[in-house]
């Protein structure tokens, strides 16, 4: 679970950052109750004006995903891009950190970028238990020279730190290289990561829908849970048949929907679908194997291609089969008829000052606002900041 992050002179944002996922006193199954006594929120939905920045805050956990597990097969690069840009393509460091739990622990990960090289990097972990101090498991300083802690790294000589390249993260050389287990675990927990959003901002791009389609052909009850839910949406529809098939010398994955008419069961082309049935069909594969495997779901514009009423119930079944568990869902949407599923502290605003820097906000923080509000009325009369001044 990600408990809070940071970052600054990232695409639309300038200053300095902080989202927390972390709320004191809450109690319900769409909060995970960590052994630190925290409560951290499994949903959050981020609202905000055309073009302030929202889409650059989901950017924000994909980059972190990408970079963190970066492949550092190549010792050489000439031309190093580290896949996101600065505010208006500055060249100022950019700055990057996230507090996150994973199998009872507390990591503390950090990087600044400059330029494309990474300046500096550190990771740190303290165990939940009474009285337990952070311990510093690698540091990176400005000279690309790296300190391991003996504690987790006994058996790595030191002149092999040399040869990590200076746009590559520690842990996805490591990784690649050893077999460390709090490497491994840190790079897993990253890689877990769902999302539906590129460094170009590409909305269900094809790596997003193959990965779905792998998941579906891999896993026969995810495969079901899917059909069961979409089906409820499409009247007529009963299935999709996925066919895994060599065309042209490649493999190439062929969908069909199955649709039940009077006399027959019929045979549809999967790109003669309706968006919203597709738009669910490929959301679908992340967030129900995150939900089995306790992962971390990105998704940007939540409600393209949908009704609002399904993402109403795509929230609604997160959170019941949630209940137990520990994913996390983080997206952003226009359809705002979530806020009235969620409560203060799981609803976060962007907007976008006159220096056309963004910035994030809890509802939570917003003057005199009440819990027993009704959020979405009093959003939609601006009363909460980061509504649209549209001038026609």
């Amino acid at each position: 679970m990600i408990r809070k992050v940071k970052f600054s002179n990232f695409y639309s944002f300038m200053g300095d950052q902080e989202i927390s996922f972390l709320a004191k006193k809450k109690e319900g199954y769409d909060y995970f109750k960590s052994e630190s006594d925290d409560q951290i929120t499994k949903i959050a939905g981020f609202i905000g004006k055309n073009a302030s920045g929202k889409t650059n805050v989901m950017r924000f956990f994909s980059f972190l995903s990408y970079f963190i597990c970066r492949s550092s097969k190549d010792e050489t690069i000439a031309n190093p891009n580290l896949a996101f840009k600065t505010f208006f393509n500055n060249d100022k460091a950019s700055k990057f950190y996230i507090e996150f739990e994973n199998s009872n622990q507390i990591f503390y990960y950090s990087c600044t970028v400059k330029q494309n090289i990474i300046q500096k990097e550190e990771l740190r972990v303290k165990k939940i238990v009474p009285y337990a101090k952070e311990s510093e498991v690698f540091n990176r300083n400005p000279n690309n020279l790296i300190e391991l802690n003996k504690t987790f790294f006994d058996t790595i000589p030191q002149k092999v730190l040399s040869k990590i390249r200076p746009d590559i993260s520690v842990i996805a050389y490591l990784n690649s290289q050893y077999d460390i287990d709090i490497i491994n675990s840190t790079y897993n927990y990253f890689l877990g990561f769902k999302t539906n959003i590129n460094e170009r901002g590409n909305i269900n791009h094809s790596g997003h829908q193959h990965q779905a389609l792998e998941l579906y052909l891999k896993d026969a009850e995810l495969k079901k849970e899917m059909e069961e839910f979409v089906c409820n949406f499409d009247l007529g529809l009963t299935g999709f048949e996925i066919v895994k098939e060599i065309k042209n010398g490649r493999f190439a994955i062929d969908v069909k929907g199955v649709h039940k008419t009077e006399k027959e069961e019929n045979k549809l082309d999967f790109d003669y679908e309706s968006r919203g049935t597709r738009s669910l069909f490929f959301a679908l594969g992340n967030i129900l194997s995150a939900l089995k495997q306790n992962n971390i779901i990105i998704i940007d514009e939540f409600e393209t291609g949908f009704h609002p009423e399904a993402i109403n119930k795509l929230i609604s079944y997160f959170i019941n089969k949630n209940e137990d568990s520990g994913a996390q869902l983080l997206f952003s949407s226009h359809s705002l008829g979530f806020m009235n599923k969620l409560d203060m502290h799981q609803t976060y605003l962007v907007d976008k000052d006159d220096k056309c820097e963004s910035l994030i906000y809890r509802l939570n923080e917003v003057k005199d606002i009440r819990s027993d509000e009704n959020f979405l009325a009093k959003y939609m009369t601006g009363a909460y900041g980061s509504f649209p001044k549209i001038r026609v």
